[in-house]
């Protein structure tokens, strides 16, 4: 069983230590290798792996993953085989494992927050790339936070990440155990390794945390959705949380620019240009409703179907909505035949006396479907010639 130095220092950057054992690794071309001590945090918990390198007398080997096997033997997948009994020094990405102990000592305080403020219970924790997130089953079985809570809950932690409260991480005795107030019972019976932050949060927890609650830096509640019947909530803490304060405030710097108005009235700003395009839409389609409509009857034809008026009709690519409702008034009109091709949309349709089936029409010459008085679907112009020497022929 490897020797898990992180227990006791999270912030040791360095080690060295001795390879008890090498094998070939799961992908082509590397290996893994375990140690007598090692400080690399094996994925765990929600938490990613750290990654880092190995020098010794032959060279180096960089540490791309980290694995620990249930007797408690941590595995290093390394880019180059390290032999057995070889001396290491062990060199970890001290940056890559800051940003998890952030991300994971805010989600303690999170955790502990939610608990307390809305009852709501912590189920895993997802460390991710760019955001981490938590599953929370609430009282009453909701998925969603109001405005207020998220508030109230960002405020909670980020008051007591102010205090910069010590961090406390040990392997009480089991009559310790039975004592301490956790906020959850341990998923293990033994080596049962506690976390405890100031006096508002204490749960058992085998991962990496900062030494105290002020070098998480802050938290911030990006989302809160619903995921399979429980609150997903998404989050950022410490450098990250920083980053995506300086993206927003860029953009909305740049919105603001934009629009010539200040940042804390772009909400507003923004509501008032979209009820002016939604406005300008309504009306480019109504002119382009009206404009279909004359190219319709302009293409109008009696001479060839007993009476019934076709209108055969092709031009450029027209906007779907604007085509409906000119296609939906054209056939409100006795005796009347369309057929339409906007670009490489097609559309035929009829009036409710005339007799034709326009779905099985428009399967003749291209690729679509509908009802018998309405299909629409896919061809080259052409099809709306192919078509109308159809019904030429076939209603006379």
């Amino acid at each position: 069983m490897t020797e898990r130095l992180y227990y006791e220092d999270s912030y040791l950057w360095e080690f060295d230590g001795t390879v008890t054992r090498v094998r070939e690794g799961k992908k082509a071309g590397t290996w893994e290798a375990a140690l007598d001590r090692s400080a690399f945090y094996p994925t765990s918990g929600g938490q990613p792996f750290d990654t880092g390198k190995f020098v010794f007398a032959g060279g180096e080997a960089e540490v791309t993953d980290v694995e620990v096997d249930r007797e408690g033997e941590v595995w290093h997948t390394l880019d180059k085989v390290v032999p057995e009994g070889t001396a290491v020094h062990g060199v970890i990405d001290g940056k890559r494992r800051t940003d998890h102990m952030e991300q994971h000592g805010g989600e303690h305080m999170l955790a502990g927050a939610i608990w307390e403020k809305l009852q709501g219970t912590t189920i895993g924790l997802h460390l991710g790339q760019e955001d981490s997130t938590i599953d929370v089953a609430l009282p009453g079985e909701r998925t969603h936070l109001t405005e207020e809570e998220i508030c109230l809950l960002e405020d909670t932690v980020n008051e007591r990440i102010r205090l910069d409260a010590p961090i406390r991480c040990w392997f009480p005795e089991e009559e310790e155990l039975a004592q301490l107030p956790l906020r959850k019972a341990p998923t293990v019976t033994e080596h049962v390794r506690i976390v405890a932050m100031g006096d508002f949060e204490m749960v058992a927890c085998g991962g990496t945390h900062p030494s105290s609650t002020g070098r998480i830096g802050m938290l911030k509640i990006l989302s809160v959705i619903p995921a399979k019947g429980k609150a997903r909530i998404s989050f950022v803490c410490g450098g990250r949380a920083a980053a995506v304060f300086r993206k927003y405030m860029r953009c909305a710097d740049k919105a603001g620019a934009a629009l010539s108005c200040p940042v804390e009235k772009l909400s507003r700003s923004a509501s008032e240009l979209k009820s002016r395009l939604a406005e300008a839409e309504r009306k480019a389609n109504r002119f382009e409703t009206k404009e279909l409509l004359e190219q319709f009857r302009q293409a109008e034809s009696t001479g060839d179907l007993k009476g019934i008026t076709l209108a055969a009709v092709i031009t450029g690519e027209a906007d779907p909505r604007a085509v409906s409702a000119a296609v939906s008034e054209y056939i409100e009109e006795k005796g009347k035949l369309l057929l339409l091709a906007a670009g490489e949309r097609l559309t035929f349709a009829r009036s409710a006396d005339v007799k034709v089936d326009m779905a099985e029409l428009i399967r003749r010459v291209g690729r679509g479907g509908g009802r018998p008085d309405l299909a629409s679907g896919a061809g080259i112009p052409e099809c709306v010639n192919v078509a109308r020497k159809i019904l030429v022929t076939e209603m006379k």
